[in-house]
């Protein structure tokens, strides 16, 4: 039987929406681009380079690309979030290289969003969690879910955790408010989107705790132009987790 929704639960709903389909939202996005040489993109103002291993724009002083508000002219290094006329530019670096995302604030795929389908709330769901620190962080090979590509990503340590009676230990990232993981179960490609989900690890006091309510679908169930971490072996639990996100309406799961 379910139990009482936990605080938060209906602003963090509204988050995942607009993170998913909001006007810069995970199905907005049509376009990822790495800069190796002067680029432009299609309805984005400016040619983009790279400077040193930076990433550079020069664009008209008429050109209406702005960051933080300010117009930019002539040629600014980047990083950070831009904005052009119905555009939002994303750029970060990726293995040492500049990567340029655009998210299209009247992309069709917006229009034709058909929602996320998640499994009902149940408290039983949130569980304590603790975390085993390594002595120093290890490297731990992740595989992605294209391009056969696989990356070492520095891990600090491991998670464990019960879920219905069974133990579970798990590799954990650091990320903006505590930790989280990528997993797979035993819903994975049966009644889950089928590459894995995410879910965060937040303190609780003096400890964690994960609450697979809110396990949520990578950027990559929502469109093509990403490309997600896969579990790693470390991170496949036994059990089936009827919990979080289960897929996007109306999208079929990639193998």
């Amino acid at each position: 039987m379910a139990h009482q929704v936990s605080a938060g639960w209906e602003a963090w709903l509204a988050a995942r929406l607009e993170e998913a389909a909001g006007p810069a939202g995970h199905v907005a996005l049509t376009g990822t681009h790495t800069v190796f040489e002067p680029l432009v993109l299609d309805g984005v103002p400016g040619t983009w380079g790279v400077d040193g291993g930076r990433l550079t724009v020069t664009v008209a002083p008429d050109a209406p690309l702005t960051r933080d508000g300010v117009a930019l002219a002539g040629t600014s290094y980047v990083d950070g979030d831009l904005e052009a006329p119905g555009v939002t530019i994303r750029t970060f670096v990726r293995d040492g290289t500049p990567v340029v995302r655009t998210y299209e604030h009247a992309a069709p795929a917006r229009a034709e969003f058909g929602g996320i389908d998640r499994y009902p709330y149940d408290e039983r769901w949130r569980v304590p969690a603790v975390f085993e620190p390594f002595a120093a962080p290890a490297a731990t090979a992740v595989p992605y879910q294209r391009d056969d590509v696989v990356r070492e990503h520095v891990v600090p340590g491991e998670l464990t955790f019960v879920l219905a009676g069974t133990p579970h230990r798990v590799r954990a990232f650091e990320g903006h408010d505590g930790l989280w993981f990528v997993f797979a179960d035993a819903t994975t490609g049966v009644s889950t989107y089928r590459p894995g989900r995410f879910v965060e690890a937040l303190r609780a006091g003096d400890g964690w705790v994960v609450d697979f309510n809110r396990a949520y679908l990578p950027p990559c169930a929502f469109s093509g132009w990403y490309n997600c971490p896969l579990p790693p072996r470390e991170n496949v639990l036994s059990s089936a987790v009827e919990a979080g996100e289960r897929s996007v309406l109306g999208r079929a799961h990639p193998a």
